[in-house]
């Protein structure tokens, strides 16, 4: 390189004044009028220059300098305040402060403007700030006396070439580099490095570290003790000083370890430009930040051992602060501070983070910790917000008791559901702190069960003193009359789901998922369940069974349950008769009865044509409570909601406008540690919530009703139920998932009416999924994905930048009971009510978990969530493993085996390895010989042994290899 560079000149002065002059500029360009204060008066010269450039045309906004003259300088200003939108100006006003200028002509414009100062060691650190050493910078600051002129002098000497740069050395261009781009070339092999060793370069690249990042001489000697280090020694160093610097410019007080204290001091342009390094060195080479990371907290025990929770700041640079963080939230949460417990867990993985914690990014299990604490806060505060008691009175009845549940107690049951749903899904050994969080969590079970049983403790005796029967707006037996049968006189169809225990939180889930747009009216409110909650009482009144606004229950045999109800000419009991006492009620051609799958079932031709013919359309759900009192609830409580949401979009795209969405009963949800039993009568007497009874006797921690009391006609007798969360001891051990009791959470049901004014419209762009398996990680299984958009019409104005995933086993597989658990996402990915929201064009990791009633093995895919969404699946052609639950049928007879099929064959592109495989499946087992034969003699043999375990990943079955008698043999996991 030859030649020299000369200084910049400027008519403003020097580059001191340059950078005065750009930051005034920043200020007039976002506020328009500037009120320069200038006490000390050490910018007069500079703003009397700023002037005379305004009046050259040389700034885009008006300078006016006050020179003792107030009426000179208002009629100077006559133009700038004049309309609405003052004129850019600036206005310099010297030996001014902020009381002084109040009793001044200028009061009234600096009140509508911008107040400015800029102190001179300020100006001139943000001048010098990534130019000159901050050693250097320092040195200068520490003169006693120094004007802007004289700083100007010697930021402009600083920037001069010098040495062989003057003389246009060879590797002067790295005083140019930008930090990042001379980080990439050391650590990835760029020009720097091929011509590393070259005389003179070294110090040029340490100069060019130190001005930008403030590299101290002390670091560079604790951390490469080494004379001449190589290029990947020098990133380490400058990455390490970067991550002290962030660390302690986050800190919330001075560091302990004597080599962290100099960086307190650091200019803020450098500090910024360490930030940036952290930031980019996380986001582009994870492994070097994680290793260099690690390396440097070794240096730094000091700090590490005097650090607490509440001193770290919000970004965890180094892995020790996630741990005392993590530990802190757990204290914590023992404490029950969870005020102070989301504080830490939000920014880590609460819904509105603004950014991605390293440390979470990079270990799925410590993120697993992190969501349990997220959500276990979410539940104290819910509790909190709630308040212990439900309020009682002899003015306060039943229907405000359901006002204050809707408003603040369901909140608490969502939380409480999810917390538990996150548990089954995340709670694994390898998760950090395990015993600890499985204690914590535990500890919110108990919480969460005194504030339900006080709740339902108070809430019996508010049942008790002002009625078990709310007001007509109130009565599930009302809706169909009330809600269901005036919209089906309307023209078009509407559409009726009646769902097995959707509680009222659940409904208000759907309700967000159901606002599709703004022409679409949602109106959510609630009723109360009738007793007992049931699924034979609370589904069959769901039809109109009701006659002057009575009951006729139809008792069993033995009068120990309601198995269904009399209306008119016939009885109300199951799907077939609920159908023919609706369509009865509303007319028309047809009113088809489905269940959710049936709908997902039809193509849309079938299902529009359907549709056209009908008033209305019944969608019944059975999977929440069918999951629930099979055991298996909270891993299937979401595909169950999926399944709702899927067929609600599908009869919307099938042109239904008006929907209606209501359930039977909710249900409770206890286990182990909070679930308690209380005797009646003889085991075989009560169920686990309620008992029909001829005694009018009023037990001990009992709530009972008279059935007259109801309006339940032709029956006598009472019902009665637990006067807590508590369970009647039947003989048997309950499942968490109860319900038939008078609890808030079992009475209180959603009725969800959804109005689509407009026709549902229709995305034009075609989308493909890509997926691959991946490592598993703590008990989880991996699977990696990205959305591609294939192509789009021209008419597609606004194709979606995120598209709804469903991962499922796909048909064919025979493994209708195996249920698909979502655990977190990793990258631009989120989970949100069991779906995966996923950007178009961006990569993800999502991380699951397969359970069913037997072991198996299974292949995935990833589809559109909305069924009529243009998006090729990406079928995953690897098989995982399906944990078996261990849970039996009613009647305690195992589930049956899972019949695969061979359909799993066809992803064996090899003909002798698929008629491997099909012997194996058949047989069990298949000897060398055999392979050979297969797989076209002894060499076939060798190749496929080389990749047994990528075919296996495709088989619905685990392979091991023995050898039996000096023979190989491939055996099928399972066979003995």
């Amino acid at each position: 390189m030859t030649g020299t560079v000369s200084p910049r000149q400027d008519p403003l002065g020097g580059p001191v004044s340059v950078a005065l002059e750009a930051d005034l500029r920043r200020s007039v360009r976002a506020h328009g009028l500037v009120v320069w204060l200038d006490s000390p008066n050490n910018y007069r010269e500079f703003a009397e220059r700023l002037a005379q450039v305004h009046t050259h045309g040389g700034v885009p906004y008006k300078v006016v300098v006050f020179r003792g003259s107030y009426l000179e300088l208002m009629v100077a200003l006559e133009d700038v305040g004049a309309g609405t939108q003052p004129a850019p100006a600036v206005i310099y006003a010297p030996e001014q402060d902020d009381d002084s200028i109040k009793n001044t002509p200028l009061c009234e414009l600096f009140q509508a403007g911008k107040r400015y100062q800029k102190g001179m060691g300020t100006l001139v650190t943000e001048a010098a700030a990534g130019h000159v050493h901050p050693d250097r910078l320092a040195e200068f600051l520490r003169r006693k006396e120094w004007t802007l002129e004289q700083a100007d002098t010697w930021l402009q000497a600083s920037l001069a070439p010098q040495g062989s740069e003057a003389n246009g050395g060879e590797w002067a261009m790295v005083r140019h580099l930008k930090p990042t781009g001379l980080l990439d070339d050391l650590w990835n092999g760029g020009f720097v490095t091929q011509h590393w060793g070259a005389p003179g370069l070294l110090e040029q690249v340490w100069e060019r570290i130190g001005v930008c990042t403030g590299l101290m001489e002390s670091w560079r000697r604790l951390t490469v003790p080494m004379v001449e280090p190589q290029p990947r020694d020098v990133a380490f160093v400058l990455v390490s000083w970067a991550l002290g610097v962030e660390y302690v410019h986050d800190l919330k007080r001075p560091p302990v370890s004597e080599h962290l204290r100099p960086m307190k001091v650091l200019p803020p342009p450098v500090v910024q430009t360490n930030q940036e390094i952290a930031v980019y060195v996380r986001q582009h080479h994870a492994g070097f930040y994680q290793r260099t990371a690690d390396e440097t907290e070794t240096w730094l025990a000091d700090e590490v051992e005097a650090a607490v929770a509440v001193d770290l700041g919000k970004i965890d640079t180094f892995r020790f602060e996630e741990d005392k963080v993590l530990k802190a939230a757990l204290e914590s949460l023992g404490q029950k501070d969870y005020a102070q417990v989301m504080e830490w867990a939000e920014p880590r993985v609460g819904p509105n983070r603004q950014t991605e914690s390293f440390w979470l990014r990079e270990d799925p299990s410590r993120l697993s910790a992190w969501t349990l604490v997220y959500h276990a806060a979410a539940l104290g505060l819910a509790i909190q917000r709630a308040g212990e008691r439900l309020t009682v009175g002899a003015a306060f009845g039943v229907e405000a008791a359901v006002e204050v549940y809707v408003e603040r107690g369901a909140a608490v049951d969502q939380a409480h559901r999810q917390l538990e749903q996150r548990r089954t899904a995340l709670l694994y050994p390898p998760v950090p702190e395990f015993e600890t969080l499985r204690v914590r969590l535990d500890g919110m079970r108990r919480v969460w069960s005194r504030w339900a049983d006080t709740w339902a403790a108070d809430f019996g005796w508010i049942c008790r003193e002002r009625g078990f029967l709310p007001p007509l707006a109130l009565q599930q037996r009302m809706v169909f009359d009330e809600v269901v049968r005036p919209l089906a006189q309307r023209d078009g169809t509407t559409a009726y789901f009646v769902v097995d225990a959707l509680r009222f939180e659940m409904g208000e889930e759907l309700s967000r998922w159901f606002k599709d747009s703004k022409t679409t009216d949602i109106s959510l409110k609630a009723r109360l369940a009738e007793l007992p909650t049931v699924t034979e009482v609370g589904m069959n009144v769901l039809a109109p069974v009701v006659q002057n606004r009575r009951l006729k229950p139809v008792m069993s045999k033995d009068e120990s349950a309601v198995v269904g109800f009399q209306t008119g000419e016939f009885q109300v009991f199951d799907p077939k008769s609920r159908q023919r006492a609706m369509h009865d009620r509303v007319g028309g051609a047809v009113c088809p009865w489905w269940s959710v799958d049936e709908v997902m079932g039809k193509d849309s031709a079938e299902l529009k044509r359907s549709v056209s013919q009908a008033r209305l359309v019944v969608v019944c759900s059975q999977e929440i409570d069918a999951a629930g009192e099979s055991g298996v609830g909270l891993a299937a409580f979401e595909p169950a909601m999926q399944k709702l949401r899927a067929a609600w979009r599908l009869l919307r795209d099938a042109g239904v406008r008006r929907f209606v969405v209501t359930s039977d009963h909710g249900f409770l949800l206890l286990d182990d540690t909070t679930g308690r039993v209380q005797p009646f009568g003889r085991k075989v007497d009560p169920k686990r919530r309620f008992v029909f009874s001829k005694a009018a006797v009023d037990g001990k921690d009992q709530t009972r009703v008279e059935l007259a009391d109801l309006e339940y006609e032709g029956v006598d007798g009472s019902v009665v139920f637990p006067a807590t969360t508590a369970v009647f001891d039947t003989g048997r051990k309950p499942f968490g998932f109860v319900h038939g009791g008078n609890s808030l959470q079992e009475r209180v049901i959603p009725v969800l009416t959804v109005f689509h004014r407009t026709a549902s419209g229709g995305n034009l762009a075609r989308y493909r999924v890509v997926a691959k398996a991946k490592d598993g990680v703590a008990g989880m299984h991996c699977v990696e994905g990205v959305v591609e958009m294939v192509s789009r019409t021209t008419l597609d104005f606004g194709s979606d930048k995120e598209v709804e995933l469903l991962l499922r086993v796909p048909d064919g597989e025979g493994a209708g009971d195996v249920v698909v658990e979502l655990c977190q996402t990793r990258g631009p990915a989120k989970i949100v009510g069991g779906l995966v929201t996923a950007v178009v064009g961006e990569r993800f990791e999502l991380f699951f978990r397969l359970s069913g009633s037997v072991e198996t093995r299974v292949s995935v895919q990833l589809e559109a969530a909305r069924v009529t969404a243009d998006v090729e699946p990406g079928l995953l052609g690897e098989r995982f493993a399906v944990a078996a639950t261990g849970f039996v049928g009613a009647a305690g007879e195992p589930l049956p085996m899972v019949a695969v099929g061979t359909a799993w064959l066809e992803q064996l592109e090899n003909e002798g390895v698929r008629r491997l495989f099909a012997h194996l499946a058949e047989f069990g087992v298949v000897t060398e010989t055999e392979a050979a034969g297969f797989l076209g003699g002894a060499r076939g043999v060798r190749i496929f042994s080389r990749q047994l375990e990528e075919w296996a990943k495709k088989a619905p079955f685990g392979v091991r290899v023995e050898v039996t008698l000096g023979e190989k043999r491939y055996v099928r996991e399972g066979v003995e």
